[in-house]
């Protein structure tokens, strides 16, 4: 059994690191959570949440705290672009049958805030920039840019897709751009037709271009996202202001109920950020510390899998720790465990773009889809898949 005052560092507050840290507590331990940001803060935009990830949400005992703020779409529409059409309807009303769990969608920042709100302030060290960190087989040491330096027994890396200590501690090529881009917006919904905030997820399919919208928060907001290709970025921000204009200009030609989005999209409230791969790793642990989330796998967001795998990760992670006897078994069964798994969803998440935007909307009928179900995605519970050895 590991001592429960092992010291546990975790770098990054975000959806991986945060359900990490509330998996291990909930296992005894008593991790810390250094986050760069000085806050948790009420930003980002949608998030979807399948039952694979749902199933360790629920194992947190969040499932009550969500489903207040969430929905949990009944259909799954996907739509010609330019006719608007309905192309293919996915019927979600028996997914807590079929699969035990829901399907959530929800702002990020609520899941952010109902896990933050259940770790004390001890938990947490707001504030704390990685500059650097070392690993060695007896623990490891993480040096902060304001010169703290904090030992620890074991740390877990949950700090992103350009992780310091990924690029420092593993053998790993620099983040690629993947031709891939995403704009997204939060649109109060009484700005927008009644059927964008109805309980749907309605995504319009058009050669090398897509838009999703879905309704957050008890269905007063609706979340926008549009996803483009393009052969370059160059903003050195991941997530910077986008022009209404440009976006409207990209889909001139798509069906009246995209141009109402475009429309109500806020001047001031529009982003973009580039989408950003790296090569998957066989190896998440280096000494006594391993990855997790973005920081191992990240992938582009197709199937809608980064967070609910990082969720996985941190459930994963905390059930290694209680199986095992000492913290190297714990790494050593955590990553055996994840690593097929995540790989799995990094792979097909990364090739549905290209998927999706092949599809000429005319011939949908010929395509055969490669979705979540058919791949057996939200089949998996990480509350009860076998830990490998």
């Amino acid at each position: 059994m590991i001592d429960p005052g092992t010291r546990i560092a975790i770098v990054g507050g975000g959806i991986g690191g945060l359900v990490a840290a509330l998996a291990l507590k909930q296992a005894g331990f008593r991790p810390v959570i250094h986050e760069r940001a000085g806050a948790f803060e009420d930003v980002g935009a949608g998030i979807s949440l399948s039952p694979n990830a749902v199933h360790g949400l629920q194992w947190l005992g969040l499932g009550d705290s969500l489903a207040k703020s969430a929905n949990e779409p009944l259909e799954q529409r996907l739509c010609h672009a330019h006719s608007g059409a309905l192309l293919q309807a996915i019927d979600r009303r028996h997914t807590r049958q079929t699969y035990g769990a829901p399907y959530l969608q929800l702002h990020r920042a609520d899941l952010v805030a109902a896990l933050a709100g259940r770790l004390a302030p001890e938990d947490v060290v707001l504030g704390a920039a990685l500059a650097s960190t070392e690993s060695r087989s007896d623990g490891a040491a993480l040096h902060f840019a304001d010169g703290r330096q904090v030992p620890a027994d074991c740390v877990i890396a949950a700090d992103g897709l350009r992780s310091v200590v990924r690029d420092q501690l593993f053998d790993s090529a620099a983040p690629v751009f993947s031709q891939h881009v995403a704009w997204r917006a939060l649109v109060p919904a009484s700005r927008l037709p009644d059927e964008a905030s109805a309980p749907f997820n309605i995504n319009h399919l058009g050669s090398g271009r897509n838009i999703v919208s879905y309704p957050v928060r008890g269905r007063d907001l609706v979340n926008v996202v549009a996803l483009t290709e393009s052969a370059a970025w160059a903003e050195e921000s991941w997530n910077a202001r986008a022009s209404v204009a440009e976006l409207a200009a990209g889909f001139s030609d798509f069906a009246p109920y995209v141009q109402a989005l475009i429309a109500a999209l806020p001047d001031d409230n529009l982003f973009r950020w580039g989408l950003f791969t790296r090569q998957p790793l066989n190896n998440w642990v280096a000494g006594r510390t391993a990855l997790l989330g973005d920081a191992a796998h990240p992938m582009l967001p197709y199937m809608g899998q980064g967070a609910s795998s990082a969720i996985e990760d941190g459930v994963i992670l905390a059930r290694a720790f209680m199986a095992s006897a000492d913290v190297d078994s714990a790494l050593r069964f955590y990553s055996a465990t994840r690593i097929p798994r995540a790989s799995l969803l990094q792979a097909q998440s990364n090739l549905g773009g290209a998927r999706l935007h092949a599809i000429d909307p005319d011939r949908f009928q010929t395509v055969s889809l490669k979705d979540e179900d058919a791949l057996g995605i939200f089949a998996y519970n990480p509350v009860t898949a076998p830990l490998a050895g």
